[in-house]
């Protein structure tokens, strides 16, 4: 359970995440991604369905960890492959990695726009159900942990873009440096020194929501 920056640890972000839905992911070789990639570019419908089958369980733990339930994370889910699908003629991307970071832009960018759309209508409570990979919690449980993901919610919103993105790769997604390094854009250094500072911050904040 998340508490304060004293006993703050890496196990707290993982109140982010909301559980995905049972998906096989394996280790594609980066010279049979990249055709894929060539292949979809002119609408190879087998080459896309190879994307997606790789791509959805990665993209599904990004959205789902910006958004409070289930069925919200698929359906925008979906909508970012759907809209990515519309543009993929023009995909610059050559590699797993690139092409990973045109997802997330887009997945970003759809809820972007859920939030907006939600901020206009009256907002419904967090399921603790939909957060839970305990089938039968007890009420007390559910409340406690609908309560930690609110306030790491709460306080990942207070840290700079950059902190939030690797704190979604490291602890939604369960990227090494390495991997984070290049969906990103950086070095693995830049990356252990703002997960560094992201925790940091992220324990101040939470003494503060917490206080």
């Amino acid at each position: 359970m998340c508490s304060t920056s004293s006993d703050y640890s890496d196990a707290c972000a993982t109140e982010i995440v909301v559980v995905p839905p049972t998906f096989l992911e394996r280790v594609v070789p980066q010279q049979e991604f990249a055709a894929w990639i060539a292949r979809a570019r002119v609408l190879d419908e087998d080459a896309w369905d190879q994307l997606y089958q790789s791509a959805f369980p990665q993209v599904y733990r990004y959205v789902a960890s910006k958004v409070n339930g289930v069925p919200e994370a698929e359906d925008i889910t979906e909508e970012v492959f759907v809209g990515a699908l519309q543009t993929v003629s023009g995909l610059r991307a050559t590699e797993e990695a690139s092409f990973l970071a045109w997802l997330f832009q887009i997945a970003r960018n759809k809820v972007a726009d859920h939030l907006r759309r939600q901020y206009r209508r009256p907002t419904e409570p967090l399921d603790p159900e939909a957060e839970i990979g305990d089938p039968s919690p007890t009420p007390e449980e559910a409340a406690l942990r609908a309560d930690d993901v609110r306030s790491v919610r709460a306080a990942l919103a207070e840290l700079s873009a950059e902190q939030r993105e690797v704190i979604v790769m490291k602890f939604a997604l369960g990227y090494d440096n390495a991997r984070a390094a290049a969906v990103l854009g950086k070095s693995s250094g830049a990356i252990n020194q703002l997960q560094h500072r992201a925790l940091q911050a992220l324990g101040r904040v939470l003494d503060r929501v917490k206080a």
